[in-house]
């Protein structure tokens, strides 16, 4: 995760203002949604951790709105902005992480609700696996701002990782490739030309809900 922070941190450290005002991967999001959202998950990570250790439930977001609300007001900001920002919050996340480590099983154990509240949902994320969900959001979304980093350079653990996760929730598919290709088309990332069927057809669309 400390490594996956850094890389994001030099690319983003490279922006200039146009680049931050540039159209990202994710439909509607510039640059700067996506800087600015990477820091908001940051924070509401934060609250989780609290969530498990005292046990107290507190939301990662205040509502659905209130996230999106966030996002918006911060992507427009100076890339010196976005950069101490990104940096300043994943910090704060280090620390709180550190604290978790150490609070014993209990806290470990505890579930709590990962994302915007949903009507009818209850905590089903163990607090034990937030450093691996800020890992995904890291090194997704660092690929969804469209500069240079992309599939190829995701860390070949990490892809495994991440394919066995995916596979986990969405069910195995018949669909061969370079692994980090086939991660890509599994969260909806586009299918790089080595992605097919295992009869050689294109793979369309992935299944929903990874």
């Amino acid at each position: 995760m400390a490594a996956a922070t850094d890389r994001l941190l030099l690319t983003v450290a490279g922006l200039d203002e146009a680049t931050a005002r540039r159209p990202s991967l994710l439909p509607g999001w510039t640059v700067g949604h996506v800087i600015t959202h990477i820091a908001r998950n940051a924070d509401g990570m934060v609250r989780l951790v609290e969530w498990a250790r005292t046990g107290r439930p507190t939301p990662m977001y205040a509502s659905a709105e209130s996230r999106s609300d966030e996002i918006e007001a911060g992507s427009g900001r100076a890339p010196a902005d976005l950069l101490g920002d990104v940096q300043s919050s994943a910090t704060r996340l280090a620390v709180a992480l550190e604290l978790l480590a150490t609070s014993g099983d209990d806290a470990l154990d505890r579930l709590v609700v990962f994302g915007p509240p949903r009507p009818g949902q209850g905590p089903d994320t163990p607090a034990r696996s937030l450093p691996f969900a800020r890992l995904r959001e890291l090194e997704i979304h660092h690929v969804d701002l469209g500069l240079d980093y992309r599939p190829a350079s995701w860390p070949a653990d990490f892809v495994e990782r991440t394919l066995l996760f995916v596979h986990s929730r969405s069910g195995a598919v018949d669909v061969v490739g370079d692994p980090a290709e086939v991660l890509a088309w599994r969260i909806g990332r586009g299918a790089g030309p080595t992605v097919r069927h295992l009869d050689g057809t294109d793979p369309g669309d992935p299944p929903p809900s990874w």
